[in-house]
């Protein structure tokens, strides 16, 4: 039996060795892979895949670093409407390029409303030319804040144009106008008639630079007649009993647009020299004028600011510490209806007026005066002459003194 035994384990070794000489030579003696799955449960808790970093990767191109221009925004509107505010350049989006190629063109892109705000105080009377008869005095405040813009009273004012700076205000008026003898209860035929009116007002002004061009609307809304308090005021002043006022125009409503378009023909830095066209429409006044306007010395530029700016305000990179000139203006004036002649547009029951045949319909109005300012505070005095304005009228004059300070 074990010689049996050790017959049969002979054999199978052989057999063994018989199979293992007939396997492919070509896969023996090769390097074995560089990863092979695991061969038991336990080794798949100490597998650890490779690193990403060790992988041939190829690597993905930089990107260029291309300077793009800053889009500066707006930091403040106005009902809708772009504040320039200082220090900066206010553009819509699509002309940031601008801003690289050319910052003057990106700054002319969109209208403006000024961070300046202004008080004046204007002073008419005839006292300055030693009369005391037709327009007598006038008294008006004016109030501009950028707040103004968002009026609801803003909205009839001229369209915004492109490339300008905008000044909204308010305004209170009183002006009155008497007879050559306003100290009698007569009425003495073909003198002017006693009137006064007061009235509150929004206005705009528009200033363009590099066109050289203004344009300025206001709308008013008041009453002329004995509820304007003329009578009241004038006697204040004179101290006498206003009894000549009993014949003035009476009471009716004021409503009226005025409109201005003026354009620089030659303005260097010390002389400006401007043409203009105004026109009025409404029950105070109706009439149309054209006419020159003439400044010199050492001014703020006229076209980029009113002759004041604030040191926090865009238009200050301008504007002279000191300024002082000269100035003029002369105007021809097409009259159609005049309530303080003709009485008011509704209310026909008034003591006396001018016919309508006897208004002149052509009228010349001149201006000349003096400027002076220094920093924030600016003083203005012109001497006005105006034509007859009705028949058997005289030539007549007055002053008015302005002060006007910046904020």
């Amino acid at each position: 039996m074990l010689i049996l035994l050790m017959l049969l384990s002979s054999c199978v070794e052989e057999g063994v060795r018989e199979n293992t000489a007939d396997v492919d030579q070509s896969t023996i003696n090769k390097e074995p892979p560089a990863w092979l799955p695991p061969q038991a449960a336990d080794d798949w808790l100490s597998y650890e895949p490779p690193l990403l970093s060790e992988l041939p990767l190829d690597p993905e191109p930089i990107p260029e670093v291309v300077n793009v221009p800053e889009v500066l925004v707006i930091r403040d509107t106005i009902n809708g409407i772009s504040v320039r505010v200082p220090g900066q350049i206010v553009i819509p989006e699509e002309d940031a390029q601008l801003i690289e190629q050319e910052t003057e063109e990106a700054y002319y892109a969109i209208s403006y409303v000024s961070t300046n705000s202004y008080f004046g105080v204007s002073f008419d009377n005839d006292i300055f030319s030693n009369t005391d008869y037709y327009y007598t005095n006038g008294l008006r405040f004016d109030l501009i804040i950028p707040i103004f813009a968002g009026s609801p009273f803003a909205w009839p004012m001229l369209p915004y144009r492109k490339e300008s700076m905008n000044y909204h205000g308010i305004t209170a008026v009183q002006n009155m106008y008497t007879p050559t003898n306003p100290d009698t209860i007569s009425v003495l035929e073909g003198d002017r008639p006693f009137a006064a009116y007061l009235y509150v007002g929004h206005f705009k002004n528009t200033l363009c630079e590099k066109r050289r061009y203004r344009q300025y609307s206001e709308i008013i809304l008041g009453l002329i007649g004995p509820s304007s308090l003329g009578g009241f005021v004038q006697g204040s002043i004179h101290n006498i009993e206003p009894i000549g006022w009993e014949n003035q125009i009476q009471n009716d409503l004021v409503l009226n647009y005025t409109a201005i378009i003026e354009k620089g023909i030659v303005n260097p830095s010390f002389f400006d020299l401007n043409i203009y066209a105004s026109g009025q429409l409404g029950t105070l006044y109706d009439n149309l004028s054209v006419g020159l306007r003439m400044r010199a010395g050492k001014l703020n530029p006229y076209f980029s600011m009113p002759d004041l700016a604030n040191k926090n305000s865009i238009e200050y990179k301008d504007a002279l510490n000191l300024q002082y000139g000269i100035t003029g203006s002369a105007q021809i004036k097409l009259v159609a209806y005049d309530a303080t002649l003709q009485g008011g547009f509704f209310n026909p029951n008034n003591t006396y007026t001018i016919p309508a045949e006897d208004i002149e319909r052509f009228v010349l109005q001149t201006g000349m005066g003096i400027y002076f300012a220094y920093k924030q505070l600016g003083l203005t005095y012109i001497h006005h002459y105006i034509s007859p304005e009705h028949k058997d009228a005289k030539h007549h004059q007055w002053g008015h003194l302005n002060l006007m300070y910046c904020f």
